[in-house]
Parts: structure tokens; sequence; C-alpha cells
């Protein structure tokens, strides 16, 4: 069931219940590619689309479009990999309160592997 991974850092991966532990994946009629990245297709192939200026997300008083969240979430990748050298796979802990950055702070770990 498992694929290939884009994660050099496969600790969690390796630490899985067996699978005989594992839900019912109920797939069929889903094609999906060899590889998927969720956080790419939730913001950038959304702008990609034409959905840039629809509403992603509101909370903290404001509105946050697709464009504004895929930007904000490949800045925050960038800085993570830039600045402190992560590399797709390690684990980051994130701690914040139900808002905006939670959700750009969730979907930029994913984007790690860009």
């Amino acid at each position: 069931m498992l694929g290939p991974t884009a994660h050099t850092d496969t600790f969690t991966r390796d630490n899985l219940p067996s699978s005989d532990l594992w839900p019912e994946f109920c797939l069929e009629g889903f094609e999906y590619p060899e590889h998927l990245n969720v956080a790419v297709e939730l913001t950038d192939r959304m702008v990609d689309k034409g959905f840039g200026d629809h509403t992603a997300l509101i909370g903290n008083g404001r509105r946050r479009t697709y464009k504004e969240l895929s930007d904000w979430s490949n800045r925050l990748a960038h800085a993570l990999v830039e600045d402190y050298g992560i590399v797709p796979g390690n684990r980051v802990l994130i701690r914040s309160g139900n808002n905006p950055a939670m959700v750009a702070c969730w979907l930029q770990q994913p984007k790690l592997v860009l």
C-alpha cells in the first residue's frame, strides 16, 4: 500500500503499526498519481485553476484568498529550508491557536519537498 516517499527522515513511516491494524482504504474509482502533495493541491493548484481571488480562509476578522494562502505557506516553507536547514521528512512542531496562521503553517510542511 505504501509507495515511494520524498522524505529523507522516515521515522514516522518506519514506526507505523502493522498493516493488519490499518483501516480499510476504499479507493476504487479514484485516479491518484504516484506522487501527490496535498498542500500544493489545496493552495497552488487552486491558484493555477483560476481560483486565486476566491476566499480560502475566514478568521481573525478577515478573509484570505487562495493566492494569499499559497504565498503565505510558500514563504514559511522557504524560511524553514533556507534559514533552518529543514529537509523533507523532518518533524516540525506547530503550537498555535485555531486560526488562519495555523492553517498556513500546517500547509507549508508538505511543500518542503518542492
